[in-house]
């Protein structure tokens, strides 16, 4: 298994883009491996749109057959390519494919986010403004990815240890590039 794969081409995109499809890399990384009947029941979603999700993922490359985990030929099993799936910022369509529903999600957790009963529930909003060398925008990101792996890997290991255990699938959105305001000191609050 490869630890990561870039997502470069226009199908890869799209595939990774859909919350269902992500759901699901989520749940087979959690699970090994699983049949498209064992994903729906995981993430609630009916088994013949799972099937479809999953065909989508598997033309994608990013999952492929588990026979040696099938109870027989027609059985279907499938397990992950990789453990993380990377983002090309430069491939084709990205912004269109991931960026805009992405940023129609952190509108929705901005509206949200500012509520102290939101924030108890796991939801938070932040941004943080530095002054930073570019060294320094270097250590962060490598400081901030491993962090990110530390969770990530801790919650799947919590997800096979304590399979009942309730949880709900979290998105943290990390963006670290130079602030350009092309506009100046233009007022942001200015209207027109």
């Amino acid at each position: 298994m490869l630890e990561t794969m870039d997502i470069r081409d226009p199908e890869s995109l799209r595939a990774i883009a859909n919350p269902v499809r992500q759901r699901i890399l989520m749940q087979l990384a959690v699970a090994g491996h699983a049949r498209a009947a064992d994903l729906a029941e995981a993430i609630g979603q009916p088994a013949n749109s799972v099937s479809f999700h999953l065909r989508v993922l598997a033309r994608a490359g990013m999952i492929v057959e588990a026979p040696e985990h099938a109870r027989d030929r027609r059985d279907r099993v499938w397990k992950n390519v990789a453990t993380s799936y990377n983002v090309k910022p430069a491939a084709g369509d990205a912004a269109d494919l991931i960026l805009r529903p992405t940023v129609e999600w952190l509108s929705e957790v901005f509206a949200h986010g500012g509520h102290e009963e939101t924030r108890d529930a796991g939801r938070t909003f932040m941004l943080t403004t530095m002054m930073l060398t570019r060294d320094d925008a270097n250590e962060l990101i490598l400081e901030l990815s491993q962090l990110l792996n530390r969770w990530s890997e801790r919650s799947l290991a919590a997800s096979r240890d304590e399979p009942v255990t309730p949880r709900e699938v979290y998105q943290l959105l990390t963006a670290v590039a130079p602030r350009d305001d092309p506009r100046g000191d233009a007022d942001t609050d200015a209207k027109g």
